[in-house]
């Protein structure tokens, strides 16, 4: 994420008209020593009244992410955050809403 937001988005993205309204994402906060370059550019590149629709597995076994524990670092980034949908059956999923 770290290489995305400096060699691409830094240097596309110059001013908040250029920002994005919708971030999508799914399956990205896995990897928790990545977590803090997802919310660098989500902070960096979402508009104002824009948000990010995170998709994630409540919890990913083995590698320690999961949606409360990512959900933590976005409220200490100064982000907002909520959960918009939850699917409970089979492998537990949930759909979060940041917001700056």
């Amino acid at each position: 994420w770290g290489t995305l937001e400096k060699n691409i988005l830094a240097k596309e993205i110059k001013n908040e008209n250029e920002k994005f309204d919708l971030i999508l994402t799914s399956e990205t906060i896995y990897n928790v020593e990545n977590q803090s370059k997802l919310v660098s550019i989500f902070q960096n590149f979402t508009k104002k009244g824009g948000e990010v629709l995170v998709a994630a597995k409540t919890f990913y076994f083995g590698v320690g992410g999961g949606v409360k524990q990512f959900e933590k670092l976005v409220k200490k980034s100064g982000l907002n955050v909520e959960t918009a949908k939850k699917y409970e059956e089979g492998v537990k999923r949930e759909i979060l809403r940041i917001t700056l």
